[in-house]
């Protein structure tokens, strides 16, 4: 079996990641019932942080999420299981999605977003809040393009089962076995039109108990494969290897065999799959922003600082949208954008 490193891992903590990734971190929240403005009750110092806590703040006030902050130089991928996000950027762009939606963002030369957390339903059960965010490079010919997103509604996204109907694969990007992802958004390292053969994956694995699924070899020898096994208690790599419970599993040469998933456990394991291959670049990065160099890393404080990436043309920095309003992604000077009708 080809060797692999395994590290643990943490809900609401950044994940290690591998080129041409740059960060993931998954987002599992309990939050009670929201009150009439969608808020919930702030926690005490410290703990809005707290992996033991069952649910956090993060930067917001009353509304759980993360107000308005710059980005430049990649792309963020929101995959979202339960819940939802209320964005709004500087580019002048609103949305509202969640529940198996996936928001890919382009950030490119600078834009300013926030995404907030609305506590819609008001019942004892609250508001289960279930993402991943990812943070994907661009190359250097790309990180200083124009902003730009797209949102691929969960009712189009590449799902399927395997035959013993015990795994469900989400097929975020890329493919697998077959079944082909959705195109990504246009400057993207996975976008297979504008820089081909990078072999960028994403995929969601849900195992129910008994269940198992096999990965094929990466298709090139430079791809890097991470796994991320966020929720269960018993998987098993190639009939072998026992993985710990919130693990990270990284692959060295992934190009060499196939892996064989299995849940030998009596609850349902979720895998994330991240796969690419390496863009091989210089990484110079500070907070929100990633480039080649420190200098250019100065340039984008610099830049912040002088044009605000645009400005913030919101009333509040922490948007939140009225609770009747369902999803939707509204692009200036373009007709606002719906999903195919579902009961969210």
């Amino acid at each position: 079996m080809s060797k692999f490193t395994i590290r643990s891992i943490a809900a609401a903590r950044p994940m290690e990641t591998q080129d041409p990734f740059l960060f993931a971190v998954y987002h599992k929240d309990h939050y009670p019932a929201g009150d009439d403005q969608m808020q919930a009750p702030r926690r005490g110092n410290g703990s809005d942080w707290s992996e033991g806590a069952s649910y956090r703040m993060y930067h917001g006030d009353r509304v759980p999420g993360f107000p308005q902050h710059p980005h430049r130089g990649f792309e963020t991928i929101t995959c979202t299981i339960e819940g939802l996000i209320d964005h709004t950027d500087s580019t002048g762009c609103a949305g509202r999605y969640g529940n198996g939606d996936l928001q890919w963002m382009t950030a490119g030369k600078g834009v300013v977003h926030g995404e907030m957390l609305p506590l819609i339903n008001q019942t004892p059960d609250g508001n289960v809040i279930k993402w991943f965010q990812i943070w994907l490079n661009l190359p250097k010919k790309s990180k200083m393009v124009d902003p730009n997103q797209m949102m691929h509604w969960a009712e189009k996204i590449t799902k399927f089962t395997t035959p013993d109907s015990l795994t469900t694969a989400t097929v975020w990007a890329g493919s697998l076995n077959g079944h082909k992802a959705l195109p990504p958004i246009r400057d993207s390292w996975a976008n297979e039109e504008t820089n081909p053969g990078n072999d960028v994956n994403i995929w969601f694995l849900q195992i129910q108990p008994g269940g198992s699924i096999t990965l094929p070899k990466t298709a090139s020898s430079r791809s890097t494969r991470s796994l991320y096994f966020v929720e269960g208690t018993a998987l098993t790599l190639n009939g072998v290897t026992k993985v710990p419970d919130l693990s990270q599993v990284e692959f060295s040469d992934p190009s060499q065999e196939e892996v064989l998933l299995e849940n030998l456990g009596p609850k349902l394991v979720e895998v994330l799959v991240l796969q690419g291959r390496k863009m091989g670049e210089p990484v110079a990065k500070h907070g929100p922003f990633v480039m080649n160099t420190q200098q250019e890393i100065m340039q984008a404080f610099n830049d912040y600082r002088t044009t605000q990436f645009g400005g913030w043309p919101w009333p509040e920095d922490a948007m939140v949208f009225p609770r009747e309003k369902g999803r939707f992604l509204a692009m200036k000077g373009v007709a606002e954008e719906l999903p195919p009708k579902r009961d969210d």
